[in-house]
C-alpha cells in the first residue's frame, strides 16, 4: 500500500459522541510477556474480527471549532469494506462507503449545509477507512518493529513508499491504545485513539474512539454492537447517488 494510497484511506466511519463520563473497562487481562510473544497474541485477536454493526453519535469538529453531532449507524469488513449512514433529526446527512476501489458520498444538495458536511464526510472518511484497515491485519505486516516500554508494546512499521505508523498497545489486556501516522519528517499526522473496551463474547472491542488530524478531530462512542454479523453482499455496494471522493 502506498503512501498515496494510505492516505487516501485516511477516510470513512465515525459514530461518535461527546465526551462523556470515563467508563471503566472490565475485560481479561494476561501475563505480561516478550514484544514478539506479545505481538503473536494481539496479531491473534485481531483476526477474531470478521465483521462489525453498530450504531451511536459521531461528533465531527473543525480546526475552527465548528462541529456537528449526528445519530450514525455503520458497517464494517476489515481491512477494507465500510459503510456509514448519519442523520439528524431524522434527516439523512450522509451515507459513506468505502471500498477496496475508493470511498463514496452521498450528502444533501441544501447549499446551507453541502460545504460543511462534505468536509464532516471526509473527516468521518479519514477514521473509517483508516480503524479498518489498521484493525485487519496491521499486526501481521512484514517488518514490524516491536519493543515494550513498562506496561505498553510499541509496534513500528516502516516500509518504503508509506507513512510510518507506529501503534501502542496494552500489554496486560492485549489491546492497542493508539495509532499515529508520521509522515517522512517524522512528524504526527494522524493519531487514532481507542478506549472504553467492552467484551461482546469472545471478543474485545473498543467502544469510544477520537480522531485527531490537520482536518479537524471526530469523537466516536458506539453501542448496540455486534462482532461478527452475517453482512450482506449489498451492505458495501455504494448507492446510485453516490459521488466518489478523490
Amino acid at each position: 500500500m502506498r503512501a498515496g494510497t494510505l492516505s487516501g484511506l485516511l477516510l470513512l466511519l465515525a459514530v461518535g459522541g461527546g465526551c462523556g463520563a470515563h467508563v471503566k473497562e472490565n475485560i481479561p487481562t494476561y501475563p505480561l510477556t516478550d514484544a514478539a510473544s506479545t505481538l503473536k497474541l494481539v496479531a491473534e485477536h485481531a483476526k477474531q474480527v470478521r465483521s462489525l454493526t453498530g450504531e451511536g453519535l459521531i461528533t465531527l469538529t473543525r480546526p475552527d471549532g465548528e462541529s456537528v453531532r449526528l445519530d450514525a449507524a455503520m458497517a464494517m469488513q476489515p481491512p477494507l469494506r465500510a459503510r456509514m449512514r448519519a442523520w439528524k433529526f431524522g434527516r439523512a446527512v450522509f451515507d459513506l462507503t468505502v471500498t477496496p476501489d475508493g470511498v463514496w458520498a452521498v450528502i444533501p444538495d441544501d447549499p446551507k449545509r453541502k460545504e460543511q458536511m462534505t468536509s464532516a464526510g471526509v473527516s468521518a472518511a479519514k477514521l473509517a477507512k483508516t480503524w479498518s484497515v489498521l484493525s485487519g491485519g496491521f499486526f501481521e505486516s512484514a517488518g514490524l518493529k516491536a519493543e515494550t516500554r513498562g506496561s505498553k508494546l510499541l509496534v513500528r512499521r516502516d516500509t518504503a513508499d508509506e507513512p510510518v505508523v507506529v501503534c501502542e498497545v496494552d500489554r496486560a489486556t492485549l489491546t492497542p491504545r493508539k495509532y499515529s501516522l508520521l509522515d517522512d519528517k517524522g512528524v504526527t499526522r494522524f493519531t487514532l485513539s481507542l478506549e472504553q473496551y467492552r467484551q461482546f463474547g469472545s471478543v474485545v472491542w473498543p467502544t469510544k474512539l477520537m480522531a485527531v488530524s490537520d482536518s479537524g478531530t471526530v469523537e466516536i462512542e458506539l453501542r448496540d454492537v455486534e462482532i461478527n454479523p452475517e453482512l450482506e453482499p449489498a451492505a458495501f455496494v455504494p448507492p446510485r447517488r453516490a459521488e466518489k471522493l478523490p
